[in-house]
């Protein structure tokens, strides 16, 4: 399948039922999310399955697959949330305190500090940004709802933190190798076309999009 530019759905958008709050943008470029309801979350189609395992990458989930094979087509990281399990409906983007810890989704519990970048709800971190998602808001056979997530992080910052914990990802990678901005919002919009076409999604909302401050 050849890359779709913009939303092709036309199911009717609705408005986010969570926020975003960005407190470093220093480390945080871009910053673009959406709602999506209504899904059946299986195996993904055979040839999605062939070609991430080309790929060098194994099948987990259909949403979690398309979010890697957008990964593939543009460079650009995603990652899913379960989204009846982020707390008080919110996102925020900050740094970790000290003492704080987060369970990943590559098994290990991650000690966390400053100037490390998490992804966090109400009760505190559920991602380690552009490097591993954590287990209580990854997406299961239960999931119906998601929050989506296409964003852009700082590569020094996030080349310190996979330092820091001794473990690369694919997403970090990408990101420790500098990611133009702009891919954000056009990953964001493919993977919410494949997610529609192939989970069986209902409804998505428009996207919250948090840009860069233009300099003159």
């Amino acid at each position: 399948l050849e890359p779709e530019m913009g939303l092709t759905h036309t199911t009717k958008s609705i408005e986010p039922p969570f926020s975003v709050k960005i407190e470093d943008d220093s480390l945080c470029k871009r910053y673009t999310a959406r709602y999506i309801e209504g899904l059946q979350v299986t195996e993904s189609p055979q040839w999605l399955q062939d070609t991430l395992i080309k790929s060098g990458q194994r099948p987990i989930n259909n949403i979690v697959d398309i979010t890697n094979y957008v990964m593939l087509e543009y460079g650009q990281p995603l990652h899913a949330f379960d989204y009846e399990t982020v707390e008080g409906a919110i996102i925020k983007v900050r740094q970790a305190r000290d003492g704080e810890q987060l369970a990943g989704l590559d098994g290990l519990t991650h000690k966390l500090k400053p100037p490390m970048l998490v992804i966090a709800d109400s009760s505190g971190p559920i991602a380690l940004a552009g490097i591993v998602g954590g287990t209580e808001t990854s997406v299961s056979d239960r999931t119906s709802k998601i929050i989506l997530e296409s964003a852009n992080f700082d590569p020094f910052n996030t080349r310190l933190t996979r330092m820091a914990i001794g473990e690369g990802t694919e997403s970090s990678y990408r990101f420790e190798r500098g990611i133009q901005p702009e891919l954000a919002i056009k990953a964001l919009d493919r993977a919410t076309n494949l997610i529609m076409e192939f989970t069986g999604g209902k409804k998505y909302s428009n996207a919250i999009d948090h840009s860069p401050k233009v300099v003159d």
